[in-house]
């Protein structure tokens, strides 16, 4: 099901982004849903998370290891080397001593690592949350570059013409060289804004290719959804974070210290072991047995427990200061994208008609007409084009802002991105 939204996504961006010149129409055109997929498979800090993981299980296992009997074999009366035997006879014990410490220490280990492993999924949950933000942010910072390229080309193109216009018509002895020579300038400074977004471009693009394990130098393009997302809703039980994988490892390290204390308390008495064995002498065997119990007339314990009391506070202190954040970033992401999406639905709603794109267009397009007509100055026929593409970074610069803040505030309500951002997709598409 997965891979059927990420086709439909793909082939819905493929048909509404268009490519921003044509030397690159051989090149892939990768979508958001696979640099997500892609992180999540390969990026070493989500590999090094789940590294972390394996090292938690492996805590966990040694934490429900009982100790490991102690055997020994004693003799008695035994003749030294080179000498005669006394006059006594041999005794011989052989007993096995079992450590009790570990066997009444168990139940709060192993709940204690039972923690810090789930702390460590929750660590990697959040460190994939992460890293998957940082992706996103990166693939609309190369989506903004497209577009201000495509626009900085465009103008040129649009601005040749206004040249060619003008030479002819001063060629022609029409109009006057000023006119020229002003469209020429105009012209070369669009053609140096052009380049300094074609840098901006390959810049956004290397960087881009850190989470797609690819080389700097890789020749693709970003296809982003050209209209708003789908805005989630914010449901009363994420509205305190408590999904959130950053709150969720920090519950579960205060129960791991909770564990801890719990493990020095019963540390107050140490080396408790019960001895089992038999002894052999002048041929009878007996049965021997006991119990190793050392006596606390010293506290050496209270030092350990102070400090995983303290620790336990300083783990409860860590997850109300999350818990505030958490919430902090929801209310503040929710209001956030509520907003860019009502503007983004705006802007994107009539585009089809008379929108916000298509005035500037046409203004442009009036504006040029007008000059020729000569009933305006050449002065506004460049502020026309100035405007259209003014509006049309504006556009994208509001409708890529509007797809970052719906990511956002996935993660911040700690629902996973790769998962969740399909169905946004494709509710964003089929609305009418």
């Amino acid at each position: 099901m997965h891979i059927l939204l990420l086709v439909l996504c793909a082939a819905a961006v493929a048909a509404t982004t268009p490519l921003i010149a044509q030397d690159t129409l051989g090149w892939q055109s990768v979508a958001l849903l696979e640099v997500l997929d892609s992180v999540a498979a390969r990026h070493p800090s989500i590999e090094a998370a789940r590294a972390r993981i394996r090292a938690a299980r492996g805590s966990r296992s040694t934490a429900g290891v009982l100790g490991n009997p102690v055997l020994m074999y004693d003799v008695e009366n035994a003749p030294l080397p080179g000498r005669s035997a006394p006059p006594m006879d041999r005794e011989t014990m052989v007993t096995a001593m079992l450590p009790l410490e570990p066997l009444y220490q168990r139940w709060s280990r192993v709940n204690g690592a039972n923690a810090e492993v789930r702390a460590a999924e929750a660590d990697a949950q959040g460190e994939r949350q992460r890293i998957g933000m940082d992706a996103t942010r990166a693939f609309y910072r190369m989506a903004r570059a497209q577009v201000a390229l495509e626009a900085a080309r465009d103008l040129k193109a649009w601005l040749d013409s206004v040249v060619a216009y003008n030479r002819t018509r001063v060629k022609e002895g029409v109009a006057a060289e000023a006119d020229l020579i002003r469209s020429e300038l105009e012209r070369d400074r669009a053609e140096v804004d052009a380049t300094m977004q074609e840098a901006d471009l390959a810049r956004a693009r290397a960087d881009l290719t850190v989470f797609l394990n690819e080389q700097p130098d890789a020749a693709f393009l970003v296809a982003a959804f050209d209209a708003p997302l789908a805005l989630p809703d914010v449901s009363p039980t994420n509205r305190t974070g408590s999904t959130r994988p950053d709150i969720r490892a920090a519950r579960e390290r205060v129960a791991a210290a909770g564990s801890e204390v719990t493990t020095e308390r019963t540390s107050f008495i140490r080396q408790l072991g019960l001895t089992v064995g038999t002894k052999r002498s002048a041929g009878t065997t007996s049965l021997m047995a006991g119990v190793s119990l050392p006596f606390p007339l010293f506290d050496q314990n209270r030092g350990a427990i102070a400090r995983a009391a303290a620790e336990r506070e300083a783990a409860g202190f860590e997850l109300a200061a999350q818990e505030r954040i958490g919430r902090a970033e929801i209310v503040g992401t929710s209001q956030a994208a509520r907003l860019l999406t009502e503007r983004a639905g705006v802007l994107a709603g009539a585009t089809r008609g008379q929108g916000y794109l298509a005035r500037a267009d046409e203004a442009r397009r009036i504006a040029l007409g007008a000059y020729r007509e000569g009933a305006v100055p050449l002065i506004q026929v460049i502020d026309a084009a100035r405007a259209w593409g003014e509006a049309r970074l504006a556009y994208y610069q509001i409708l890529y802002t509007q797809h970052e803040s719906v990511v956002e505030l996935l993660v911040a309500e700690g629902v996973d991105i790769a998962s969740a951002l399909p169905s946004l997709t494709i509710a964003a598409e089929v609305r009418p």
